[in-house]
């Protein structure tokens, strides 16, 4: 649909008025009426927590045929399945993140799950590792590129299904990686509870999601229709405590690893009405069109010169 692309109008969906999706507090202050495709996309942030949404939130329904028909093309460029300079990328990461995650498994080999698992390089590292690996993802092309990856050894499964539709049993896996995921989801602490329900006592959960405190170029630039919700570090913790989690390390921010183990291991203060005036006040702060023209010149440039 051409009005996904078309400058300067909304995007072609109604939505709803929502609270705070992790607080759920019905106070909350308009931040930024455009995203940065200069389009209008209505973004507001929680008075209470902090926390960045967009507002009409769009429906489940609204949100499944943006992502069937037009996310893949809108925000990486594909017709269907990743190009080989993503898959590139992906297995380089993969190997990266096994390794930051080996530790805390203690040598052990276990039944893992990425939630939202795209064009599953790490579900096939992790098989390729020797663990029981199941990646799960929504987008009908990403996952059968995904099933296309399945190593020759190790046991590898791709489920192409919603998060809502699953019927994982409880404690089905000892480790759940949501790595770049969470800031999609309309309702990110259901979605944590549900990931805790599928976990054993005990086991762990990485979670990885774009920091927005954590860019030069704030305000507009930072939203777009695809994240529906803005995290900082501490409603990242806050979500993740009410679905049941507790912190066991940060790798940065907003790249945590929680276990459902109760207890904290990594004393965590946060800080959430502190967090809502900070980004309040950092999301003020005009974009010039000077500023914005130079981002996106070296953001193209980079692209262009990693190919």
């Amino acid at each position: 649909m051409l009005q996904y692309y078309i400058p300067l109008v909304g995007y072609p969906y109604a939505g709803h008025p929502s609270d705070c999706p992790v607080c759920s507090s019905s106070h909350h202050s308009a931040i930024s009426r455009f995203d940065r495709r200069l389009k209008q996309l209505s973004t507001v942030l929680c008075d209470d927590c902090g926390l960045m949404f967009t507002n009409p939130m769009p429906t489940e329904l609204e949100l499944a045929v943006y992502y069937r028909t037009q996310y893949r093309l809108d925000y990486q460029f594909s017709l269907g399945k990743p190009g080989q300079r993503h898959v590139r990328k992906k297995m380089r990461e993969a190997v990266q993140r096994h390794a930051v995650l080996a530790p805390y498994l203690g040598g052990r080999k276990v039944r893992m799950l990425d939630f939202g698992c795209g064009s599953g390089e790490l579900v096939r590292q992790f098989a390729l590792e020797g663990h029981s690996a199941t990646g799960l993802e929504p987008g009908s092309g990403y996952a059968q590129h995904a099933v296309d990856l399945a190593p020759t050894a190790g046991t590898f499964r791709i489920d192409n299904a919603p998060w809502q539709t699953v019927a994982y049993p409880a404690a089905s896996f000892e480790l759940v990686t949501m790595l770049h995921v969470l800031e999609h989801l309309p309702q990110p602490v259901a979605a944590l509870a549900a990931v805790h329900r599928w976990l054993t006592p005990g086991g762990l959960l990485h979670v990885e999601v774009p920091n927005m405190q954590g860019y030069d170029l704030k305000g507009f630039e930072r939203f777009h229709f695809a994240h529906v919700i803005g995290f900082s570090r501490d409603n990242l913790i806050h979500a993740a405590r009410l679905a049941g989690f507790s912190l066991l390390a940060e790798k940065s921010p907003t790249s945590l690893v929680f276990t459902k183990l109760g207890g904290e291991s990594c004393a965590a203060i946060i800080d959430l009405k502190g967090t809502a005036r900070r980004n309040r006040a950092e999301y003020s702060e005009p974009i010039t069109a000077l500023r914005y023209l130079m981002h996106h010149a070296r953001r193209l440039t980079r692209r262009l010169l990693s190919r």
